[in-house]
């Protein structure tokens, strides 16, 4: 049997299922694929049919009865059929043979009911018949309603003698759950001829090179989240917490990519599938060229693979090697700058949106020495909104690697601090506060309730009194703990220079503050056991 993956027809074994159906191509495990029925098999499961004729169309929807199944082998042969006659209880279209069972007796049709009827008795010479007014007749078969005209009725009364009935076709308005699904399990059977969809592939615009990047950072894991589904589109809330501005808007029609880049909802994409007006609200990223129905079929909390075009290009917190080896897939050149050893880590890209970037024939990477990138750790549970501003800040909340600019910094102090956005931190209610004692390297920022709100701070010195931005514990809400060598760090820094920061990995998170705890629990237990042993 046949199927079409992505656009691309494959064969596949009688039984092959999804799993095998799209061997070989993108696909992320959990992710949702689109089985879509080929348009024959729509075709038998609609129950309506639209009749063309020289005055018009009008649609007959069918009943459940034998005659609706056998109306659905035989409308064919009555497309060609003219309008024998018409009275003023019914229309007749005929005539065509059938194989149905004569039956005589007096039956009740309402009016616009639709019904096989024979001429003299005779299955040679069966007719359509719609009834224009209620009637109760015997016309050689016993109640054969087969369904009524639903819309269109009013072409019933501008139809002639001889007006022939043009096509018939089944009335595939939309998809249904019958005709086409979002599985997650693969050992699902494939049916011949099946449609299928493993991913959403996005055509970016480059009138809305910001938008374009925060979609970019949303869809770098490749997995994209459904957060809510509308008559119109598709939306993912994966990251409204962004800021952006107008670029381009335009009428969002079926395939269109959007992003809200101001009001409710800031950072929300959307994904169209039926024409909706401009709003300038919305800038439009992209296009889908591959997906479409998966998008509109995945469900609310599915999830589904996505692959813009261009890929997002991000060499920062990559060797100068590794970045080399990127940009060359991409036929791309590398300018090395700073650092420019194979090992140093890029700290900084020109340029560092996609969509410039991907005009260039060359990119700038600014390499440091490893060790000049600190690991950071983060408290997201004690201090949500704390480390949310500290990620917009220092930019962590779009790329590998963050920067911090040293405020204030004097030999001797105990701290130092580094700049930060009194308008943003002015809504950063207390949270998390150090208890009994900050120690060397915690890391925490000024709340809203003092005056440096906003201000990093880093303690390089024990304190019983004073947080690492100087504030007492209700000034400040701690954030985490820097990793690494704090005396490499002050030697030589001054106010202005930018230090480099990545999140610390799970080993490097084992903090001072949890082998204190554990070597007093040893301690403790130490002596208990040798207690016990005087005893």
């Amino acid at each position: 049997m046949r199927a079409v993956i992505n656009g691309r027809e494959k064969e596949l074994p009688a039984g092959a299922t999804v799993a095998q159906a799209i061997e070989g191509e993108p696909y992320l495990p959990g992710s949702s694929v689109a089985l879509i029925r080929p348009m024959d098999a729509q075709r038998k499961l609609t129950n309506e049919y639209m009749v063309k004729t020289p005055r018009g169309c009008f649609i007959i929807e069918l009943n459940d009865s034998r005659y609706a199944e056998a109306w659905k082998t035989l409308y064919h042969n009555v497309v060609g059929r003219s309008l024998r006659w018409q009275t003023s209880k019914l229309h007749a279209f005929g005539s065509f043979p059938t194989q149905f069972e004569k039956g005589r007796g007096v039956s009740h049709y309402r009016r616009y009911d639709c019904f096989f009827a024979l001429g003299g008795y005779d299955v040679s010479t069966t007719y359509v018949m719609i009834a224009r007014s209620d009637m109760d007749e015997d016309l050689g078969l016993m109640d054969a309603a087969f369904g009524r005209v639903t819309r269109g009725r009013y072409v019933l009364d501008l139809l002639q003698e001889g007006d022939v009935i043009e096509g018939i076709e089944p009335v595939v308005l939309r998809l249904t759950s019958k005709d086409a699904l979002t599985v997650t399990d693969l050992n699902v059977p494939v049916e011949d001829g099946m449609l299928i969809e493993t991913y959403v592939g996005v055509k970016l615009d480059d009138r809305s090179p910001l938008c374009c990047e925060h979609f970019l950072v949303v869809t770098s894991e490749g997995s994209l989240s459904i957060d809510e589904k509308g008559f119109s589109y598709t939306a993912s809330e994966a990251n409204l917490d962004t800021s952006l501005g107008q670029e381009y808007s335009d009428v969002r029609r079926p395939g269109t990519v959007t992003v809200r880049h101001r009001g409710y909802q800031n950072g929300k994409i959307y994904f169209y599938n039926e024409v909706r007006q401009l709003n300038r609200s919305h800038n439009i990223v992209g296009t889908v060229t591959n997906g479409n129905d998966l998008m509109r079929l995945v469900p609310v909390k599915g999830s589904v693979l996505v692959q813009p075009d261009p890929v997002r290009i991000m060499t920062i917190g990559k060797t100068q090697a590794e970045a080399q080896a990127f940009l060359a897939s991409l036929g791309k050149e590398q300018r090395r700058t700073g650092d420019t050893s194979d090992d140093a880590i890029v700290v900084e890209q020109e340029p560092e949106l996609t969509i410039y970037a991907a005009k260039e024939k060359g990119i700038e990477t600014m390499g440091v020495p490893k060790e000049k990138v600190y690991a950071v750790t983060l408290d997201p549970e004690g201090s949500p909104w704390t480390v949310r501003y500290f990620r917009k800040i220092t930019g962590l909340d779009h790329k590998p690697i963050g920067t911090m600019k040293v405020h204030f910094t004097f030999e001797g102090m105990p701290m130092i601090t580094f700049e930060g956005d009194s308008l943003l931190a002015a809504d950063l209610y207390p949270e998390r506060q150090f208890e009994q004692q900050s120690i060397k390297g915690d890391m925490a920022i000024t709340n809203m309730s003092r005056p440096q709100r906003g201000l990093i701070g880093i303690r390089l010195e024990e304190s019983e009194e004073f947080g690492p931005t100087g504030e007492e514990p209700h000034g400040a809400n701690m954030l985490g703990r820097l990793i690494g060598d704090l005396d490499a760090l002050m030697d030589g820094i001054q106010e202005g220079d930018i230090i480099y920061i990545r999140p610390a990995t799970a080993e490097e998170a084992v903090g001072p503050r949890k082998k204190m705890g554990q070597k007093k629990k040893a301690s403790a237990g130490k002596r208990a056991v040798n207690k016990s042993e005087e005893g």
